[in-house]
């Protein structure tokens, strides 16, 4: 099958937004603050040029990002007939959830940083040596700037793009953050924003729901491989109550329990479907293990979904991890 997708650098796809109106930028499914954050700037940046843009997700996130929504200058309605579909953060569009069937193949540009990308936009700004979305988002907006010959970027927007360049980098800790992650920060921080709060509320912050979960995880704990790698469990009962966001940062817990090199997250998303996320801390190629079951991510932290029992899903996925982690 011939690959149809058009690959852009940031100056092709500013002329591409420049040209169009009535956008909609879709966030991936769970999202997380890197795909909400480089939603809500970009659409704030399209608002600012005097475009009709809005941001759809999939699901309902967090409440703890509703400050994202600061960076729009109008809430806007969509001329749907003619609306452009622009993603961020999602490399796949089976990562689109619900809006898979209205808008998956109506994507004109998709915006991402994961090397596992599919191609399944007409066209796809990818930069898989960043460390998230929201610094290919973020030069995106200074080449309109550029452009259009005005300065687009304020403090919300600059709070939005740090939400996802410091969320995917785990407050700047992970091994995906690099010289021009710590660059892009320090230009981000050039527009006043409020770090020390956005830091607290992303990173420290536990609500009551969290501090449950984080507990009934830790009482599901076990080890395979001689204990280099650890499984949490969570059934649907055991994540009633806590958001996307509490979900979310429970997924890096197994990885930081001394010994192991690969941590894995099983999530009942409903009856027989389970959401996995691996990380891993040196030499575990995540991105390939989750490849194999129909995922996809990064090296460190990739993720897939698997139908069966808690049992099966465990023996799967096992299964694959024992090519990996006994090499070494």
């Amino acid at each position: 099958m011939m690959n149809l997708t058009t690959k852009l650098d940031h100056k092709q796809a500013a002329g591409l937004l420049l040209q169009g109106d009535n956008f909609v930028i879709i966030c991936h499914a769970s999202p997380d603050g890197d795909t909400l954050g480089g939603a809500y700037a970009l659409c704030g940046a399209l608002q600012k040029l005097q475009k009709t843009a809005r941001v759809i997700t999939p699901e309902k996130p967090s409440p703890r990002f509703d400050y994202l929504k600061n960076a729009l200058v109008e809430t806007a309605e969509i001329d749907t007939e003619n609306e452009i579909i622009i993603t961020v953060d999602v490399a796949d569009k089976t990562l689109l959830g619900d809006c898979e069937k209205t808008h998956g193949d109506r994507v004109l540009l998709c915006i991402d940083h994961h090397v596992s990308n599919t191609e399944y936009a007409q066209n796809l700004l990818l930069e898989s040596e960043s460390s998230s979305a929201c610094e290919v988002v973020f030069e995106l907006i200074k080449k309109l700037s550029e452009i259009a010959g005005k300065n687009l970027m304020n403090t919300d927007i600059a709070a939005c793009l740090y939400t996802g360049l410091s969320t995917d980098t785990g407050c700047f800790k992970f091994s995906n953050t690099n010289a021009a992650s710590h660059r892009h920060a320090a230009e981000l921080f050039e527009y006043g924003f409020d770090s020390a709060n956005l830091n607290y509320l992303l990173f420290e912050m536990r609500t009551p729901e969290r501090l449950n979960l984080e507990r009934q995880a830790l009482e599901s704990v076990e080890y395979f491989f001689g204990g280099k790698c650890a499984i949490i469990t969570l059934s649907a009962v055991m994540m009633e109550g806590a958001d996307e966001e509490d979900l979310n940062a429970i997924s890096s817990v197994p990885r930081q329990i001394d010994g192991v090199e690969l941590g894995v997250t099983l999530k009942e998303k409903a009856a027989g479907i389970w959401k996995i996320s691996l990380r891993s801390n040196s030499y575990v190629n995540s991105q390939k293990i989750c490849a194999a079951l129909g995922g996809g991510g990064h090296k460190r932290a990739a993720g897939c979904r698997i139908k069966g029992t808690v049992e099966e899903c465990k023996v799967r996925i096992l299964d694959e991890i024992g090519k990996h982690i006994l090499d070494k």
